[in-house]
C-alpha cells in the first residue's frame, strides 16, 4: 500500500481528510509513549493537535513550527508504519464530494487501478463520486459515491 502523497501544508485552521490521517498517526504512535493528549479524529487542526505535532517534530529532530509540510508528513508517516505497518488506517472521517487531499488522491489512485478513467488531482469532484459509485455497486456495498470506513476497508 502506497503512502498517501503529501497535498500541501496542514496547520492550524486546517481541515479535511488529510488532518484526520495526521491525527489517526498521531494517536497510533501515542501507544508508545504519552507526550500529548489523545486527539480526537475529526479533521479540524486545531490547538492540541498543533501541540501533538510540535511535540513529534521535538523528538525527531524536524523544525518545530507545528505545521505538517512534507518532510513532517513522511517522518510521522514513517514512524506509524515502524509501529503498524504499512496499512494506511481508515483517515477517520466520510470522504465525499468536496474533499480533499493526499487521502482523496489515494482512492483515486485506486479507483484508477479498477480500470476509472479519472485524474488523481486530489479532489473528489463529481468524477470520483460516479467512480466511486460505481466501486461500491460491484462490489456490494452501499451506493452512495462517499468514501466511508467500509469502503475505505474494503478498497484498502
Amino acid at each position: 500500500m502506497a503512502i498517501p502523497a503529501y497535498y500541501s501544508l496542514i496547520q492550524r485552521g486546517s481541515s479535511g481528510p488529510d488532518v484526520a490521517l495526521v491525527q489517526t498517526w498521531l494517536n497510533g504512535l501515542r501507544d508508545a509513549c504519552t507526550w500529548h493528549d489523545i486527539l480526537k479524529v475529526d479533521g479540524h487542526f486545531g490547538t492540541a493537535c498543533e501541540k501533538a505535532v510540535t511535540e513529534f517534530q521535538l523528538r525527531n529532530k524536524l523544525t518545530v513550527d507545528g505545521k505538517v509540510g512534507a518532510n513532517t508528513w513522511n517522518a510521522i508517516y514513517a514512524k506509524y508504519t515502524a509501529a503498524h505497518g504499512l496499512h494506511v488506517p481508515y483517515p477517520g472521517i466520510v470522504l465525499r464530494q468536496g474533499s480533499e487531499g493526499g487521502t482523496v488522491r489515494l482512492v483515486q489512485q485506486k479507483l484508477r487501478g479498477e480500470g476509472e478513467t479519472l485524474t488523481a488531482d486530489g479532489k473528489y469532484g463529481a468524477k470520483t463520486t460516479e467512480a466511486v459509485r460505481r466501486y461500491q455497486k460491484r462490489n456490494s456495498l452501499t451506493a452512495d459515491g462517499s468514501v466511508g470506513s467500509a469502503t475505505w476497508e474494503k478498497m484498502f
